[in-house]
């Protein structure tokens, strides 16, 4: 389906948990809060003399064309395959002309803020102090909210000429600073890396299972090709360097570069993100003689916002340089609470389809990481004080992990045989993976059904999600239906499964397995090894140690050392 047969998928955003040795005083009031609610942070008021940025997105034209082509272009059995457009291209067909854009440039420098146009004609990256913002948009930046009119964030609607307001599908950015959009406190989850013991390296256990040696000795070594990777964490570009000279691939600086992003500048105290580190240094290790281009945004909380995602894919669609993008960070599922709040665009997931698509049309094979809660998808149900209130469910509502127009990617476990429990002083018995599978917790259940007041003496084990929500991502999307191109395929729109979790999140033993139907778009749409052994070895030099450390994508760890599960 794709032009380059060799690109980096990597599995998953990273979180690894501290598992405490003894239960707390109250470890079941600690589990279900946990579970059932999340610590908030409002955000913080901004002085008017502050400059920010916002994204005015336009109408596209054709867009139920734009998406026909963006399959066709990748269906070998079609007419249009491999047709692809440069950015230019697709502006003349799909985007505003420059005549429209010009108009836009000269109204919003008589109003003090300045603007460039991205390639596609469809995004105007605005700049300007928040005075200005508010001037403009007859709001206060400090509690705009959205409303039927795109462009009306207060009470008043703002005073734009009629022929420039009918070219807007919506603006990003403006509430942004409305205490409302508020970020997550997870200072709770803050904890220590993995200290996993001897670490594999990644691409000979990449190799080993999935048969990459005859690509290496057929020269698909990702020469002459550039990944993308799309990211919200700094990153040190000695450790990426260190890590291939390590690993012994191609280790000249030159081949890693950083582009930030158009979004508003935030502070951002972590200068090392080992999600971003991680991402870049398989990247360049499993295609080894690729170039590695990094487009980085700034993060403004636990959750990205619509803004932050589209600018850094058009960033690199722009640029129209590299072969594939691959991004490990998500939504989550809680997009239509701040709709709700009418802090985030109703259009969120649209805009997302459209720009992807673009990056379909240009040739561009792109990927993300399915997320790692499972089969279980976490929504904000409501928010009390500083608290939002949590429910589960089976109905994903991630906009980008199962888009129709990216290649979904999930993560898988190697067989293993492990001990249980040791950690805890108990002794479980052996879990066994026999053969390669998706990654779950669930191969821990009979180890859990021979000791079934294991749980009830640590209930924390629920509500650090390393029974309740822990694994690979994946299911039916509601967003989205069921692509074309899933259509006919065996197994599409059905589903086994066995209920290991009651709606209040208690172990359930000996679930029946049950069977069904569903529609929407099914992801993931492939999957691989995303922790064996001890882990993927990283190297992200820091203040202690020597810099190299354990590390998995997709769900949360078990491992602690001597090869031991919890």
């Amino acid at each position: 389906m794709y032009r380059f047969k060799l690109t980096l998928l990597f599995f998953g955003a990273i979180f690894f948990l501290a598992i405490p040795a003894q239960a707390s005083s109250n470890p079941i009031e600690k589990t279900y809060g946990f579970i059932t609610s999340l610590k908030t942070k409002r955000v913080k008021p901004i002085k008017e003399s502050k400059v920010i940025g916002f994204d005015i997105f336009l109408k596209p034209h054709h867009l139920s064309t734009e998406y026909k082509e963006a399959i066709a272009v990748n269906s070998p059995n079609s007419s249009e395959f491999k047709h692809f457009m440069t950015p230019d291209q697709f502006r003349d067909q799909f985007g505003q002309p420059k005549a429209v854009t010009m108009k836009w440039h000269y109204f919003l420098k008589k109003h003090h803020l300045e603007s460039v146009t991205t390639r596609n004609g469809l995004i105007l990256h605005v700049k300007g102090k928040v005075k200005s913002i508010n001037h403009l948009f007859k709001t206060n930046i400090n509690n705009a909210t959205y409303h039927h009119n795109p462009l009306q964030f207060g009470k008043k609607r703002p005073n734009c000429p009629a022929d420039l307001s009918k070219t807007v599908l919506t603006v990003l950015g403006i509430t942004d600073y409305n205490k409302r959009n508020i970020s997550f406190d997870d200072s709770s989850n803050k904890t220590n890396k993995s200290d996993a013991n001897e670490p594999n390296a990644g691409r000979a256990i990449f190799a080993k299972n999935y048969h990459m040696n005859t690509l290496y000795h057929n020269g698909l070594t990702g020469k002459g090709q550039s990944i993308g990777i799309i990211c919200f964490g700094n990153l040190k570009r000695e450790n990426a360097i260190h890590f291939w000279r390590s690993e012994h691939v191609n280790s000249d600086p030159q081949r890693l570069s950083v582009k930030r992003t158009f979004n508003t500048p935030r502070k951002n105290n972590d200068p090392n993100e080992d999600e971003t580190t991680m991402d870049v240094e398989y990247a360049g290790l499993v295609a080894p003689q690729s170039n590695i281009k990094v487009y980085l945004g700034n993060q403004t909380s636990y959750v990205n916002t619509t803004q932050e995602f589209v600018d850094n894919y058009s960033a690199a669609f722009d640029e129209n340089k590299v072969s594939a993008t691959s991004c490990s960070w998500g939504f989550d599922s809680f997009m239509p609470f701040f709709v709700k709040e009418k802090v985030e665009t109703p259009k969120y997931s649209q805009l997302l389809s459209i720009i992807l698509a673009q990056g379909a049309l240009q040739g561009i094979s792109n990927f993300v990481a399915s997320g790692d809660s499972g089969a279980l998808s976490p929504e904000i149900t409501g928010l009390y004080k500083n608290h939002l209130l949590l429910n589960w469910n089976l109905q994903p509502k991630d906009p980008i992990t199962a888009n129709p127009f990216i290649t979904s990617t999930g993560g898988t476990m190697l067989p293993l045989t492990e001990r249980f429990g040791k950690v805890f002083k108990s002794n479980l018995g052996k879990s066994i993976i026999r053969k390669e599978r998706s990654d779950g917790l669930d191969f821990l259940w009979p180890a859990l059904q021979r000791h079934p007041n294991f749980l009830a003496k640590y209930p924390m084990l629920i509500g650090q999600q390393l029974i309740a929500q822990g694994g690979s991502g994946g299911g039916f999307s509601s967003l989205y239906s069921t692509p074309q191109y899933q259509n006919n395929v065996p197994g599409i729109n059905t589903f086994n499964a066995r209920q290991y979790l009651s709606n209040v999140s208690q172990p359930a033993f000996n679930p029946p397995l049950i069977h069904g139907t569903n529609s929407g778009r099914n992801y993931p749409d492939v999957s691989g090894c995303d922790f064996s052994d001890n882990g993927y070895k990283m190297y992200q030099k820091e203040k202690h140690g020597d810099g190299w450390h354990g590390n998995g994508g997709t769900r949360d760890c078990l491992k602690t050392k001597n090869s031991d599960i919890i």
